[in-house]
């Protein structure tokens, strides 16, 4: 199998130790990355004797791939995507699929017509332990879902909003929507993650249909740093995601999914184990989501390329996520932390705001935004 690379430096060195990794299994005809010697993983793109190009355009002027991975700035998933699939490559883009729903409906509508699948990096969903609870969610085994809730607490300094070409943490960029948020893209995973295992088959995810709750900056950035955001889908089950790169103290990605029949938790600081405990006593035990998911994914999208089928998470199914972070921006402001609250933690260097810690962990813990409490 033929896989060509477009990103080099960032979250893109994952997929470079992949493929080293899998070589006996793939032929790796490619790196796109007009920046490639900056990037750390530079020296051992060189060592594997994988060739260089600038730009997309550049390898498919004489190249072809049976897989195109891509892990640029979310601002290029769509146009990328798209120039893959017209020149022969089914894709693997990392999430999110794209800035606003526009451009994802613009690569659905690039599967369809060159027949290639866009597949999006959802890890969460290509993961045994998350297909296992829904298909389990399917088959009604935990009955009808009442809530989902979702937190992450992550500190994150002035280096994080500043790598790269700037794009993070902005609302526009040349005079066209990017939307990037903690929602959107550092806990993008968690927010997806309850569309996903909602969707009323393997492959879809469900819709949120409203929006209500707190969007909150303690950094110079355009977008939102912190969130307290509960959407609602068709049925009205609440989906809770409370977020944070301000709170100043680390906690990392859990989940409590309440059904009729059972409450299915997980903490990655806490064993990383999903764990269903039902009405009756008994309990039933997922797995860690985490496990091997990066490789899972690659996999998976390799096997499908190589099959003519389509992995479990396209851009339709990344769609409804997508969706949720625009309708975020249409309906909820962004609230600036009191001054005289931010402060600058010595050690990481990052802001963090006084007391927002506890009262985001109170939020999570009562099913509640910001405002409610």
């Amino acid at each position: 199998m033929k896989i060509v690379l477009a990103g080099a430096g960032g979250y893109a060195g994952l997929y470079v130790d992949q493929f080293l990794e899998d070589q006996n299994d793939i032929e790796w005809v490619g790196v796109c990355d007009p920046f490639v010697k900056s990037a750390p993983s530079y020296e051992k793109i060189v060592r594997a004797g994988v060739p260089v190009y600038d730009s997309l355009e550049e390898f498919y002027r004489d190249n072809t791939a049976d897989l195109c991975c891509i892990a640029v700035p979310t601002y290029l998933h769509e146009p990328m995507s798209r120039y893959a699939a017209e020149h022969g490559s089914c894709v693997l883009v990392e999430k999110p699929a794209a800035p606003i729903a526009e451009k994802v409906e613009n690569m659905i509508r690039a599967e369809e017509e060159t027949g290639k699948f866009i597949a999006v990096g959802f890890q969460w969903s290509y993961s045994k332990a998350i297909q296992t609870l829904k298909r389990d969610i399917l088959d009604g085994v935990l009955g009808k879902p009442v809530a989902l809730k979702t937190f992450i607490s992550w500190p994150r300094n002035n280096a994080y909003f500043t790598r790269g070409t700037g794009w993070a943490g902005r609302i526009t960029r040349d005079g066209e929507l990017l939307l990037d948020s903690i929602a959107s893209n550092a806990c993008g995973h968690y927010l997806h993650n309850m569309f996903f295992v909602l969707g009323r088959t393997m492959e879809e995810a469900v819709e949120a249909v409203s929006v209500e709750g707190d969007c909150l900056r303690a950094n110079a950035i355009e977008n939102f740093d912190t969130c307290a955001l509960r959407f609602r889908t068709a049925d009205g089950t609440p989906l809770l995601i409370v977020a944070s790169h301000a709170s100043g103290v680390s906690r990392n990605p859990e989940f409590v999914y309440t059904f009729e029949n059972a409450v299915v938790r997980f903490a990655e600081d806490e064993g990383s184990r999903i764990v269903a405990e039902f009405k009756d006593g008994t309990v039933k035990e997922y797995g860690n989501p985490f496990e091997n998911s990066h490789a899972e994914k690659v996999h998976a999208c390799m096997r499908a390329a190589e099959e003519g089928t389509r992995p479990i998470c396209t851009a339709k199914t990344a769609l409804p996520h997508v969706k949720a972070v625009e309708m975020v921006y249409h309906e909820i402001p962004i609230v600036d932390f009191p001054k005289e609250s931010i402060h600058v933690d010595e050690k990481t260097n990052g802001l963090y705001v006084e007391g927002l810690y506890e009262k985001i962990v109170r939020a999570y813990d009562e099913g509640k935004t910001l405002s409610e409490i």
